[in-house]
């Protein structure tokens, strides 16, 4: 059996601050606003750019974006079955599939809406329920999942925002976020 890993633990085994946690619901809807502004923003970027190297170790925005929606696009499953089997070191491999700007919304997309879906059928049941789940990395509480998966959200939309220089403005909106000041 793996292990209960608290929030701090995860955050100092990725080199990452732990986010604050204990607001699930809070949590769950600011990924969808963040998760919104970034299918507004990659609508409307130019596929080459999305495809150049980003200064976030030479990962496109196509990358990124599988590697913010695919997790996204895992919550729900983990949340009823207690397993969260995100892997990604696979993202490569993901996003080799997606081969224009409109299948890049496609995958996306989807993701967005399901969470945003399951917000609202279970949104209450955030603030009273945390089941424990499972990942590669070990057993968190869903609630410290979420915060994580909040805050990756939130440090990637900066390098989507700064790479195709439009302002992260709606990161403002949200309370307790405490990213690092890089960017990169």
């Amino acid at each position: 059996m793996l292990p209960v890993l608290h929030v701090s633990q995860i955050a100092e085994a990725l080199g990452l601050p732990a986010p604050p946690s204990g607001h699930p619901l809070r949590d769950g809807r600011d990924a969808a606003i963040v998760l919104g502004a970034w299918l507004s923003d990659l609508e409307t970027a130019d596929w080459d750019l999305l495809l150049a190297p980003s200064r976030s170790r030479g990962r496109s925005l196509r990358n990124l974006t599988v590697n913010v929606f695919h997790p996204i696009e895992l919550l729900p499953a983990a949340w009823t079955t207690g397993e969260f089997n995100w892997q990604p070191e696979q993202d490569d491999t993901r996003e080799t599939h997606l081969t224009n700007h409109s299948s890049l919304v496609r995958f996306a997309e989807p993701a967005a809406t399901a969470w945003s879906r399951f917000l609202d059928e279970h949104g209450r049941e955030l603030e009273t329920r945390d089941p424990l789940v499972s990942s590669p990395r070990g057993r968190v509480p869903f609630s410290a999942l979420l915060s994580f998966q909040r805050w990756h959200v939130a440090y990637h939309y900066r390098q989507l925002a700064a790479t195709l220089e439009v302002e992260p403005t709606i990161l403002d909106r949200l309370d307790d976020l405490e990213l690092p000041a890089e960017v990169f």
